[in-house]
């Protein structure tokens, strides 16, 4: 295992010159020069976690989410981790099923790990357990006190633009289908945002709740089901237009409801929130209200990159969302 005392050796500087330019300490150009072909050609893995003891920082940031089966989760953790490598930082990933036991639990234990920072994508009430934690946190959706700052993409303008949508293809009888957590946060805006454009165009429009789970599961998916059996009559739907709070919950109502014979778009036109591709690459899975979700991973890294360096960060971040069509709504 090559050590610091081989990187001097190979450089021809002292173990003090070598542990400054470790350390991002000022030397001499042509010094940091040295040491680093010298680490390059050893191959000298730096220790990050003793480096952070003796310059207060590990170069480690926890994120924390309720699961990665959802593709927004994954992608996002994706971003944020390709972000932080570029950073120089290292990635812990935390999911909690949705257990809000276990996110208490995930945040002792990466506080006692020393990490330098925290993601937080909370659905749960967490504000007691932040309540003493020092560690700069950005929250995703949420306005938590002991958060520096809540990065959302803008769910009230999303919801508004899936109405304008539905009403300008005529659609005259609507609902808003979600799950999730009723905690107040950036996300409730989007339904909120619906219902309201919805009636102000004099719009039918109904709010179907389908639980605070906030990992969807078979029961959930089972409870979608029935609502669309229970509302199909004579071979038709009681609504001809569906908004859904993710698209997964699109794609499971279109699917469902092809099954019942119901023609999409043509008779039932659908709207999901996120603006997920087909493996990540191809097509919209459906019409869908898209989340710049690149961005806000881009964001948390910033912000929270400038709470650790106590700079001055802007508390609330809100990135623009944009309709973006796939197949489940027609044209204007």
């Amino acid at each position: 295992m090559v050590t610091i005392n081989d990187v001097a050796a190979e450089s021809g500087l002292s173990v003090g010159t070598v542990s400054k330019v470790i350390n991002n300490l000022n030397v001499k150009e042509s010094n940091r020069k040295k040491v680093e072909a010298a680490i390059d050609r050893l191959g000298y893995q730096v220790n990050m976690y003793a480096r952070g003891f003796k310059i207060d920082k590990t170069y480690t940031v926890a994120i924390i989410v309720p699961d990665l089966i959802n593709p927004f989760f994954a992608l996002f953790v994706n971003f944020v981790e390709k972000t932080l490598v570029g950073e120089g930082y290292k990635l812990l990933v935390c999911t909690t099923y949705g257990d809000a036991e276990k996110e208490s639990s995930y945040v002792s234990i990466v506080v006692r790990n020393r990490v330098d920072g925290i993601i937080l994508i909370s659905y749960h009430h967490i504000e007691d357990e932040l309540k003493n934690i020092t560690i700069p946190i950005v929250s995703i959706d949420r306005h938590l006190e002991n958060a520096g700052c809540c990065i959302s993409g803008d769910n009230e303008n999303g919801g508004k633009l899936a109405a304008e949508k539905l009403i300008k293809t005529g659609c005259t009888c609507v609902a808003y289908l979600h799950n999730g957590s009723n905690l107040d946060g950036e996300t409730l805006k989007r339904g909120k945002s619906f219902i309201k454009t919805c009636r102000r165009a004099k719009i039918r429009a109904d709010e179907i709740d389908f639980g605070e789970e906030t990992t969807l599961n078979e029961f959930q998916i089972s409870k979608i089901y029935e609502f669309l059996e229970r509302n199909i009559s004579t071979g038709r739907f009681a609504y001809d237009g569906i908004f859904t709070s993710s698209d997964i919950h699109a794609v499971l109502v279109t699917e469902k409801l092809q099954q019942l014979g119901v023609k999409i778009p043509e008779e039932v036109q659908v709207i999901g929130y996120d603006g997920l591709k087909i493996l990540n690459v191809g097509d919209y899975a459906v019409s869908s209200i898209a989340q710049p979700i690149k961005n806000m991973a881009t964001a948390s890294i910033k912000a929270l990159l400038g709470l650790i360096n106590k700079e001055a960060v802007e508390k609330n971040i809100i990135l623009p969302v944009q309709f973006v069509e796939g197949g489940t709504t027609r044209k204007e």
